[in-house]
């Protein structure tokens, strides 16, 4: 595999505070990466870094070796970074393809949203393809005309996830994606997720707190711990790590990884 995204020598503070310290990460080509750490950690912080959406007081941000640190959000998400957020962010009278549809119109950086919005911009043939064929990639086909409030949350996360299936990432930045849902309802959020990875062949990093979802989902992890990265290394070799084990999980004894795939 090859390097496509790499963050070097990461460092950001907040009146003084360092939420940052020298973070190194890289993703290679089609690899799951975790991203773990405590509350405060700095791990949205390092996501907003990569992002644009903060700047960092040094360091690079680099995709497929180009240095990305001075382009805007929008750019970056052009040039295949895709997002999905901890908290949804959904419009609530809008439908599923409606939220598709919205992103195409950003990747191609055509026609007015604003009129979008306001249903005097209906797709074209092109724009209704390629949202049929995220939606029945994720299973949610039958959703299609149906507005996101009438959805479960495990479905508003797929929402989300073909939303930023649509900028075409070849990085899919995806922020707790577990967060809210049960036991049943997360597994079936990450087998989706291979299978949509393994016909795509985009890299997810995952920032997650649900520690039996890194394990089985991920090859590699870093963990964060006070801006520092403390541990680095394949997710087996990570998860039975005593610095890990006691600064960061507790006494939850060695997780078995024997499910990863």
């Amino acid at each position: 595999m090859s390097v496509l995204f790499e963050a070097t020598g990461i460092q950001k503070a907040f009146s003084g505070i360092r939420a940052l310290e020298d973070v190194s990460l890289k993703v290679e080509a089609g690899e799951r990466v975790g991203l773990i750490g405590p509350n405060g950690a700095g791990k949205t912080t390092f996501f907003n870094c990569v992002l644009g959406v903060l700047r960092p007081d040094a360091g690079q941000v680099l995709l497929d070796g180009e240095d990305i640190g001075g382009l805007p959000v929008h750019r970056r998400a052009r040039r295949g970074i895709g997002r999905t957020f901890q908290r949804i962010e959904l419009f609530s009278d809008m439908s599923v393809r409606e939220h598709l549809l919205l992103a195409e119109r950003v990747r191609r950086g055509e026609g007015s949203l604003l009129r979008d919005l306001f249903g005097r911009g209906g797709p074209n043939a092109d724009e209704r393809r390629r949202c049929d064929e995220v939606l029945e990639l994720l299973g949610l086909g039958d959703l299609a005309d149906e507005p996101v409030e009438a959805l479960s949350l495990g479905q508003g996360r797929l929402v989300e996830v073909g939303r930023a299936l649509m900028t075409e990432p070849r990085l899919l930045l995806a922020d707790e994606p577990s967060s809210g849902l049960d036991r049943g309802e997360t597994d079936a959020l990450a087998t989706t997720l291979r299978q949509v990875q393994g016909e795509r062949g985009f890299a997810i990093l995952l920032v997650e707190h649900d520690v039996e979802l890194v394990a089985s989902f991920t090859e590699r992890t870093y963990v964060l711990d006070f801006g520092h990265v403390i541990a680095e290394g394949s997710t087996a070799e990570v998860m039975s790590d005593e610095l890990v084990r006691h600064a960061y999980f507790g006494d939850i004894g060695n997780i078995d990884s024997e499910s990863r795939s």
